[in-house]
């Protein structure tokens, strides 16, 4: 049976990344770089053959934390962002290949880009305490969805428990009145942090 069209695109892309030390893991495409810490590429997907690359840095500890808590995903990236953020000019956000042609010429671009402007952003953020400190420094800038939770496990892992259940405090109390699902995750979160990590 022949690929789907996406999976032809991917394949091209797989093949373009080779080089580079990115492997395919599942949906994902990391870079082992030691310590625990690995560079991350993924897709957004629109219809079957255009993609929005993404970049971003996963670390093992963080990982490890999570899984103590019974949340997350293991190798989501803690930091990421869309690859055409990163390009100062005239950015491309997608790449979008056309059914039935040689993939290898978007695919070639698609990964020069990549070492362009998103390896520089994974080897800044390869380091965890460069993250660390720009999480606390700027919370703001986390999605406000995951911030309270970044917080609290960058927290944990500095060995400041008090600050970690003070940023899950303060989300407490903002979702106070809610019911969504935000909300429910949140004191779902309280709940198996005094479990893990006891006041």
């Amino acid at each position: 049976m022949r690929p789907s069209p996406k999976t032809d695109v991917l394949m091209a892309v797989d093949t373009a990344l080779r080089p580079t030390g990115f492997v395919r893991r599942g949906h994902v495409w990391l870079h082992e770089r030691g310590d625990g810490v690995a560079g991350w590429l993924g897709f957004g997907i629109a219809g079957t053959l255009t993609l929005t690359p993404l970049v971003g840095v996963c670390f093992r500890r963080y990982d490890e934390v999570c899984r103590t808590l019974g949340i997350g995903i293991p190798t989501t990236p803690v930091i990421s962002t869309p690859l055409g953020a990163l390009m100062p000019e005239k950015p491309v956000w997608t790449w979008t290949f056309a059914p039935g042609t040689d993939h290898a010429p978007g695919a070639a671009s698609l990964v020069a880009a990549f070492l362009k402007h998103g390896k520089p952003y994974i080897d800044k953020y390869a380091e965890w305490d460069t993250v660390a400190r720009e999480f606390v420094a700027k919370p703001e800038s986390l999605l406000e969805f995951d911030r309270a939770r970044k917080l609290a496990v960058v927290h944990v892992l500095a060995g400041n428990a008090g600050a970690a259940w003070e940023a899950l405090r303060k989300e407490a109390e903002r979702v106070a009145d809610s019911r969504d699902v935000h909300a429910s995750a949140h004191r779902e979160l309280q709940r198996r942090f005094e479990i893990a990590f006891p006041a």
